[in-house]
């Protein structure tokens, strides 16, 4: 514990930084402007939502295919919960909404942990994807923009010899050896490609990142500044966005605080976006997603208590 309290720390700091270096002019007055079309803002709070709710149906939906039997309110609560810690220590969440599971339904930590490192796995591959599909519309451009050109190869080999190691550590030691608790934690892990129908895993992950799409899209959509520009345009800023956004959150920095507005700067300056509209609209998105958590997951604790006092 005391390690991922000086990572947050450590992040933390690097995140005051980005911020500070991200903010550099910024006119705080210029956030009216941000709320300009309100309604978009509502859009994009159903929209974040609905993709939340798909990835707690998918969890939900591979946890019951390892055998664990629990109802949706459970994994919806504990995703939040999850959510809610990982603004105060990154990847904290995790563990967090595997010990709830076990806490409220006593199901196995190991096969919750299995499963979330199975989900996790999945979503790189899906952000990887979506670079690749940003990369081959606009080049390398967004890539050196972002200063990843030099970096991509060595991301790219240890990515490649990551999968190798656990596919050879899986076939030649785990399939056989594998008692107990490292047993359970592949059983959570393998369930991911196990659950029927498998086209269900594909629509809830589709699901999950075109929420993420639409609720970006209506957060650029409600700046006024977004009416100078054309409709594609704004779509394929905020697929620029999404993607650059994610890359950001999967770094070790609580919230994704000072990395999402950096990530998020270079790439709207480099679309050709002002420089006080991109700062307006990264500042905005990332306290919208925020504050959303810091709501449903003020609503998580009330119903943490209440299984609390139940039990």
């Amino acid at each position: 514990m005391r390690r991922r309290w000086i990572e947050a720390v450590v992040g933390l700091a690097l995140g005051i930084g980005l911020m500070g270096w991200v903010l550099r002019g910024f006119e705080w007055r210029e956030l009216k402007a941000a709320l300009a079309n309100w309604e978009w803002l509502v859009s994009a709070a159903f929209a974040l939502l609905g993709a939340h709710a798909l990835r707690a149906w998918r969890w939900l939906a591979v946890l019951r295919t390892s055998g664990a039997n629990l109802p949706f309110a459970a994994s919806w609560w504990a995703l939040m919960l999850g959510y809610l810690a990982n603004l105060l220590l990154p990847r904290f969440g995790e563990i967090l909404r595997c010990s709830l599971l076990w806490r409220w339904h006593q199901t196995p930590l190991p096969l919750t942990l299995g499963s979330v490192v199975a989900e996790r796995l999945l979503d790189m591959l899906i952000l990887l994807f979506l670079v690749g599909i940003t990369a081959a519309v606009e080049g390398r451009g967004w890539l050196e923009a972002l200063g990843l050109t030099a970096w991509l190869p060595l991301i790219s080999l240890l990515l490649a010899i990551g999968l190798l190691g656990l596919g050879l550590l899986w076939y030649f030691w785990l399939r056989q050896k594998a008692r107990g608790i490292v047993q359970q934690a592949l059983q959570g892990f393998m369930a991911l490609a196990e659950t029927r129908p498998r086209s269900l895993i594909l629509l809830f992950s589709l699901g999950i990142w075109v929420g993420y799409w639409l609720s970006t899209m209506s957060i650029l959509f409600a700046d006024a500044a977004s009416e100078r520009f054309s409709s594609g345009l704004v779509l394929w800023a905020s697929w620029i966005l999404l993607t650059g956004s994610a890359l950001a959150m999967a770094l070790p920095v609580p919230g994704g605080l000072g990395t999402f507005h950096a990530i998020g700067l270079v790439l709207l300056t480099y679309l050709g976006w002002e420089k006080n509209i991109a700062q307006r609209l990264v500042v905005t998105a990332h306290a919208f997603q925020t504050l959303l958590i810091l709501l449903v997951g003020a609503g998580g604790l009330g119903y943490a208590f209440w299984r609390t006092t139940r039990t």
